[in-house]
C-alpha cells in the first residue's frame, strides 16, 4: 500500500486514481471535522469544496506535515471564508443532529458545549481533543502561531469545563 506522500506526488502530476485513494483515506475525518465545526450546517458541501480545492491545488502539497493536516487546513480556510460571507447566524448552538449524539447524554453535553464555543476555539478544541492533533499540528492547520493556539485551546478548555460542570449540576 502506497503512503500518502507517494499518492500526493502522483496526484500532483494529475493521477486521478491516486487522488481518489487519498480522498477515500481522509474523507471521513475531513467530513467529521467540518460536521462538528459547522454544526452540520453545510458541512457536506464544505467537504466537497475541500476535496475539489485539494485536487486543484494538488501540486502545492509539499509534504510538510501530514496530508490529512493539509486537507484540514483547506477545510478550515473554506469554513472561515464561508462564515465571513454569511449574513445570518448559523443554526442555534443548542441544536445538534441526532446522528452525532449516539444516544449518550455525556456526548450530547460535550457536543452542545462545543457548539457554543466561538469558531476558533471550537476548531482548536476539536483538533486537539477530538482529532488528537498536537498543538503544533493544530496551529499549522488553523494558520496561527503556536502560542496563540495554546491560548485558544486553554480558553476553549476552560469554557468547556465551565459548561460541562454546569450541565452536571
Amino acid at each position: 500500500m502506497e503512503g500518502d506522500g507517494i499518492l500526493a506526488a502522483k496526484a500532483a502530476r494529475g493521477d486521478a486514481d491516486a487522488f481518489t485513494e487519498l480522498v477515500r483515506r481522509h474523507e471521513r475525518r475531513v467530513r467529521a471535522f467540518l460536521q462538528r465545526l459547522a454544526r452540520g450546517d453545510g458541512a457536506d458541501d464544505l467537504a466537497q469544496e475541500t476535496f475539489l480545492k485539494a485536487w486543484r491545488l494538488a501540486a502545492t502539497f509539499r509534504g510538510e506535515g501530514s496530508y490529512q493536516g493539509w486537507l484540514l487546513r483547506i477545510a478550515w480556510s473554506l469554513f472561515v471564508s464561508r462564515a465571513r460571507k454569511r449574513t445570518e447566524q448559523a443554526m442555534d448552538p443548542a441544536e445538534l443532529s441526532e446522528g452525532a449524539c449516539d444516544g449518550a447524554s455525556e456526548r450530547l453535553d460535550v457536543e452542545r458545549a462545543l457548539a457554543r464555543l466561538p469558531e476558533r476555539e471550537r476548531a482548536a478544541a476539536i483538533l486537539c481533543y477530538a482529532e488528537g492533533y498536537s498543538h503544533g499540528e493544530a496551529a499549522a492547520i488553523l494558520k496561527m502561531p503556536l502560542g496563540t493556539l495554546k491560548s485558544v485551546v486553554a480558553r476553549a478548555k476552560a469554557e468547556l469545563v465551565r459548561q460541562l460542570e454546569g450541565a452536571k449540576g
